[in-house]
């Protein structure tokens, strides 16, 4: 009760619809409850405030006229696509982009309010891997078969990638970190131990570019307390605490450090059908693994953008642009495994072109930072950094886990108080 105890009546409405929101994300058997719950945000949305009111935040928010503007460029990509249906299944998967930009993006929500919708979505967060934890250790026999203790093995409790709930710890784990080091709260203690938590599981989940992103803002955030704050102690703690932390996960589960093998064998043959590597087998340079699938996919990527190169082979055509590549090239393993091109620039690039990819630049990245950058908003500068990064190594737009945590937390991360509203 204390969460909501000086909430306005509008503001508990949204919040209870946010929360519930949030749950049924996570669970992928919950994905037609999520969508009804999309709808009701964004018609609740409609109501707080006139519509003048909106007309003039659209007008002051740049970015959010971006974001309209870039899926205006996926609509007619579709309509002048050769499989128009094809075109309007993967438009449905990117309706986050619109919906959530058109609603939450024109509201302007009190600092208190948002703080606890983002303090809610990291302690969910934290809960959720918790169980996932337990489900995993279960399947596990109790370590006897401790490959269900890693990588998508450990989300399936929920039926979600583990690259995707990785984005989303790590959003947590900076949500808990701001109100740690730079806020006042009596559950500090609480978060701090919810960190040192989703430290672990993100390092399990074995995204690695998430893991590496994690490590470097962890680095990096160390020597900036040490050095600008003089707080000698806590950085130098928090830098031998990543140290035992990594010898501790080495010592136990040595076999997962094979994920980070994998980037020591980056050649490939595309008519290679070798087996696909795991954490839990040798590693040999004849099998496809994360770094030389991604690096062969890329490629054939490449080339489809160098021939498409101002419009794109259109959002409906890009599956069989890709397999007709991939069949060029003799790339069995893609087609028989049905891969996209592991990164959401080149899917985009490759899609709508280069006019549409300067959209997306700088309707999704650009614009979103330099408003970041002028209102002082650090943890936003933060959250877009770590989307930047993320999609360079997988297509978060079409995976509906992946486009819905871009298309709510972007718009949301923004919005300030500089407009008054209802909220």
């Amino acid at each position: 009760m204390t969460l909501l105890a000086d909430l306005k009546k509008e503001e508990k409405i949204l919040f209870g619809l946010l929360v519930a929101f949030f749950i049924t994300l996570y669970f992928a058997h919950l994905s037609s409850i999520n969508s009804i719950l999309t709808g009701m945000i964004v018609v609740y949305s409609f109501f707080i405030g006139s519509l003048q009111d909106k007309w003039e935040t659209l007008k002051q928010r740049k970015y959010i006229q971006g974001m309209l503007l870039f899926f205006l460029v996926l609509v007619i990509s579709t309509l002048i696509s050769d499989d128009v249906a094809r075109g309007f299944h993967h438009l449905k998967i990117r309706l986050p982009l619109l919906v959530f930009p058109a609603s939450i993006g024109l509201l302007s929500l009190r600092d208190e309010f948002k703080g606890k919708v983002l303090v809610t979505f990291a302690t969910l967060t934290t809960i959720i891997c918790f169980l996932c934890l337990v489900y995993a250790i279960d399947a596990s026999d109790f370590f006897k078969r401790p490959e269900f203790l890693y990588n998508d093995s450990l989300s399936y409790f929920i039926r979600q990638q583990s690259i995707y709930v990785a984005l989303a710890v790590n959003l947590s784990i900076y949500i808990f970190a701001n109100i740690i080091f730079f806020k006042r709260s009596s559950h500090k203690f609480s978060m701090l131990i919810a960190v040192l938590f989703l430290y672990g599981i993100s390092y399990l989940l074995a995204s690695r570019i998430m893991f590496a992103l994690l490590i470097f803002a962890t680095l990096a955030f160390s020597f900036y307390y040490v050095i600008h704050k003089r707080k000698y102690l806590e950085g130098i703690t928090l830098l031998l605490g990543l140290g035992i932390g990594i010898m501790v996960v080495n010592k136990t589960m040595p076999k997962t450090f094979n994920r980070y093998k994998e980037l020591g064998y980056t050649s490939f043959d595309y008519k290679s059908m070798g087996k696909e590597s795991h954490y839990n087998m040798e590693i040999t340079p004849d099998q496809w693994n994360g770094a030389n699938f991604r690096l062969a996919a890329w490629s054939c990527g490449w080339e489809l953008v160098k021939v498409n190169f101002l419009k794109g082979v259109d959002l409906g055509d890009k599956e069989k642009a890709l397999t007709e590549k991939y069949q060029e090239k003799n790339f069995q393993f893609a087609i028989k495994t049905e891969k996209n091109v592991h990164s959401n620039y080149l899917d985009i690039l490759y899609s709508v072109g280069i006019i549409g990819f300067f959209a997306y630049l700088f309707s999704w990245l650009i614009l979103p930072f330099i408003s970041a950058l002028k209102s002082g908003n650090v943890l936003g500068m933060v959250f877009i950094l770590t989307f930047a990064i993320a999609w360079t190594t997988e297509v978060y737009f079409g995976r509906t886990f992946g486009v819905m945590l871009v298309g709510f937390f972007l718009p949301f991360m923004l919005i300030d108080e500089n407009k008054k509203s209802p909220l």
